[in-house]
């Protein structure tokens, strides 16, 4: 069944009422499937909370990994692409409501190392797209840039205004770290 329900309605319930008060009816409603269905599957809005931000996880590295391997692409296009999937696009759910931050901290109970792990599956793939792709300067530093640029846009979803800013300043600064 978790293959036909999407974590993004459950992430949005959590994210505008919290996860203390969103019921398991309100998360059924959400998914178009029954409350004792969602039970059956997950058992508790603990384990179904911990699946649906695993899901996100897993979506935005599969999308960020996509990203890195568009041949059409510039390595700065890619790499902007990449780290926008992976962060730049959940700016709005963050900042949608004052549970935003509760639905990044306490959905899953352990979220770190999935989030880690994911983490550094990426920073790999974005050091070796400059290391195949990048200026020969960049090539010798390739993991220790991807590592920085995955911590630029990290910080930036928490400093830039709104996702179109933090798109301008992720751009720019991919695009100055490859030119030197």
């Amino acid at each position: 069944m978790s293959n036909r329900i999407s974590a993004d309605p459950l992430l949005a319930v959590f994210a505008r009422v919290g996860f203390r008060k969103a019921s398991m009816d309100d998360l059924a409603k959400a998914t178009g499937v029954s409350r004792q269905a969602l039970y059956n599957r997950f058992g508790s809005k603990p384990e179904l909370a911990e699946w649906a931000m695993k899901s996100l996880i897993e979506g935005s590295l599969d999308a960020a990994l996509r990203s890195l391997d568009n041949p059409g692409a510039t390595l700065v296009a890619r790499l902007f692409a990449a780290l926008d999937a992976w962060v730049g696009q959940h700016m709005a759910m963050l900042r949608a409501s004052p549970y935003g931050i509760e639905v990044a901290v306490m959905v899953a109970p352990e979220p770190g190392e999935t989030v880690r792990a994911a983490e550094r599956k990426l920073v790999a793939a974005m050091a070796s797209a400059i290391r195949i792709s990048g200026p020969g300067a960049a090539v010798s530093r390739a993991g220790s840039m991807a590592q920085a640029l995955c911590w630029t846009a990290k910080g930036l979803v928490h400093a830039a205004p709104d996702h179109a800013s933090f798109r301008r300043e992720l751009e720019l600064i991919v695009g100055a770290l490859l030119a030197r």
